[in-house]
C-alpha cells in the first residue's frame, strides 16, 4: 500500500488560438465590408430609382400610381433598403436550406434504389459461388507446405 505514484503534468496543447483568431477576424471584416457596401449600393439604387414614379398594378387594377421615392425621407428609404437585404437574405438562406434537403431525399433514395440491388447482388453471387470458394481455399490449404514438427 506504500506504492509510489507518479504523475505527468499534462501536455499543454499546440498554439492555435491566434492563427484562428487572425482568419476568423479577416473573414468577419470581409463579411462586414460586403455588408457595408451592399447597404451602399441599396441605397444608391433606391436614389436613383427615386426619380422614376412607382405604379403598382394587379390584374390589371391599378393600385397604386403615381408613388415617387424622391419624396420619402431618408429614413423611409433606408427602411425599404433593409426590408430588400433582409429579403435577398432569405431567399439565399431558403435557397441554402433546400439544397440540404434535396440532398437529405437523394442520398438515401440512390443509396435504395443503386446500393441494394448491388448488395443483393453480392449476397446471391457469394452464395452461389461459395462451393468454389470453399475449394479453392482447401487446395490452398493442401498444396501450403508445412513446418516440420518434432516427435514427442
Amino acid at each position: 500500500m506504500n506504492a509510489v505514484t507518479v504523475t505527468r503534468p499534462l501536455a499543454e496543447p499546440a498554439p492555435r488560438g491566434r492563427q484562428r483568431g487572425r482568419w476568423w477576424r479577416g473573414l468577419m471584416g470581409l463579411t462586414l465590408l460586403s455588408l457595408v457596401l451592399t447597404a451602399l449600393a441599396l441605397l444608391w439604387l433606391l436614389g436613383d430609382a427615386s426619380s422614376v414614379p412607382v405604379e403598382v398594378t394587379v390584374d390589371g387594377v391599378p393600385l397604386v400610381g403615381g408613388l415617387e421615392l424622391a419624396a420619402w425621407p431618408a429614413a423611409h428609404k433606408l427602411a425599404i433598403a433593409g426590408v430588400v437585404a433582409l429579403a435577398l437574405l432569405a431567399a439565399l438562406l431558403s435557397a441554402a436550406v433546400a439544397l440540404v434537403v434535396v440532398a437529405a431525399v437523394l442520398v438515401p433514395v440512390l443509396l435504395l434504389t443503386v446500393g441494394l440491388p448491388l448488395l443483393l447482388v453480392g449476397v446471391v453471387m457469394l452464395a452461389l459461388l461459395w462451393p468454389l470458394v470453399l475449394l479453392g481455399w482447401l487446395l490452398w490449404r493442401a498444396a501450403k507446405p508445412r513446418p516440420a514438427t518434432i516427435g514427442a
